[in-house]
């Protein structure tokens, strides 16, 4: 029997007319595109006509509410709105749970010809699907994590909290009791760490002490280029190879296999373990010398900074010169001055989702503080961007550190108090 779906959404959308052929192609791509999703559990499109009217209706059922809420945030969602809003004239949604679900009768099979299932399919033999470790299974170790057995890679996982490592282990990961007894045995590790303090404790500390000589550690983890140059040396002294693999994307596209990946170190070490690299990046190029991938991910996450601050501070503006927050906030994301990255936050500030975080607000200080150091000591200033950071510290300074960084809105938007009466100022 089919899996009944939990949740389902239902659309129903007019289009413009002469549309029809184009927006039907244009929805078998974002349709295509959203089956990928992991809790998707398909979709269809159904066409009529009400008077003179193209009316269409797309009915998505997803594993349950809480899965779909999270894709309706996601940049991905944001981006097949856009390429199908083109053609909308009017549209509404709907949200229902499934109560019966009658399959029909299955039809009479042999029993020498069996039902074939997903598990009765053979898998190709592939001798670098190797066993690995993964250390540090946050938003997006997790994601990559998954990324990996999806690739069919066998997985020693661990992470600090226990719970994260569950849905791993129930989609076939083993579970470690600490990072040395994940890494022991395994000639490949990857880390998804917090900060460069984490990967002194868990990489120097308790890691590298059970590895074999020649073993590689791909290192995810964003710290500084200084620190990543004095970890490659200090590997390499163990006998031990580090490749630096800077990831850029959100959770969803870790998910996915779907990130930018840049590695830097030596060329052959990055080309051994490019298979596992593939499986989480739809595009991997290496850099160059230790240290580089380490300097574009801080320029990438300064640029991300920026755009963030910036958002917040014209909605201040906005709001203080009587504008309304949200129709100003949907107006940039639709504009011709928006981005990616702007239309996906300026969502996260409309609506006041800032957990679960997808980039923690902390992450961003600390990542803005290591590159403007980095920065001043190659004798370039930043002062734009300095001031980027100390309102991100502010942020963390309030509490407010765990959120996403689009939080930063709320400590930036003053709503005005009202007129006493008679104030004509």
């Amino acid at each position: 029997m089919a899996e009944t779906p939990l949740f389902r959404v239902i659309l129903r959308m007019e289009i413009k007319p002469g549309t029809q052929d184009e927006f039907e192609s244009t929805w078998w791509e974002v349709g295509s595109a959203i089956a990928r999703q992991p809790a998707n559990r398909g979709q269809t499109l159904s066409r009529t006509t009400e008077g003179d009217r193209s009316v269409y209706y797309v009915v998505t059922d997803w594993l349950d509410e809480a899965s779909f809420r999270t894709f309706e945030l996601s940049q991905d969602h944001v981006e097949h709105r856009r390429r199908l809003g083109k053609y909308r004239t009017k549209g509404d949604m709907i949200t229902t749970q499934t109560v019966y679900d009658i399959p029909s009768t299955p039809q009479f099979q042999p029993e020498s010809q069996p039902r074939a299932t997903a598990d009765a399919v053979p898998r190709p033999a592939d001798d670098k699907r190797a066993a690995l470790a993964f250390v540090g299974l946050g938003n997006m170790g997790g994601g990559m994590a998954h990324a990996l057995i999806d690739a069919g890679h066998r997985l020693t996982v661990y992470n600090r909290t226990e719970a994260k490592a569950r849905p791993l282990v129930d989609a076939g990961a083993v579970s470690a009791a600490g990072p040395a007894e994940a890494a022991r045995g395994h000639s490949v590790v990857v880390l998804s760490l917090s900060d460069e303090a984490a990967v002194d404790d868990v990489l120097f500390g308790r890691i590298a002490p059970v590895l074999a000589p020649g073993s590689i550690v791909i290192d995810t983890s964003t710290v500084s280029p200084e620190y990543a140059r004095k970890a490659a040396a200090r590997l390499g002294d163990a006998g031990l190879r580090r490749v630096e693999a800077c990831v850029v994307g959100n959770p969803f596209q870790a998910r996915e296999g779907k990130l930018r990946v840049y590695t830097s170190g030596a060329e052959q070490d990055a080309a051994e373990v490019a298979h596992i690299l593939d499986a989480i990046g739809s595009e991997v190029l290496h850099l160059g010398a230790p240290g580089t991938a380490a300097t574009l991910k801080l320029i990438f996450n300064l640029l991300l900074g920026a755009q963030v601050a910036s958002l917040s501070e014209a909605v201040a503006y906005g709001v203080r010169a009587g504008l309304d927050r949200d129709g100003l906030l949907t107006a940039i994301a639709g504009s011709g001055f928006s981005s990616l990255v702007m239309r996906f936050r300026a969502e996260l500030m409309r609506k006041g989702a800032y957990e679960p975080a997808f980039f923690r607000s902390a992450l961003m200080e600390k990542d803005l503080r290591l590159a403007l150091d980095d920065a001043t000591a190659t004798g370039v200033e930043l002062p734009v961007l300095d001031t980027v950071r100390a309102g991100f510290a502010a942020v963390v300074a309030a509490g407010d550190g765990e959120k996403d960084a689009s939080v930063l809105i709320e400590h930036t938007v003053i709503v005005p108090a009202p007129r006493a009466a008679g104030d004509a100022s």
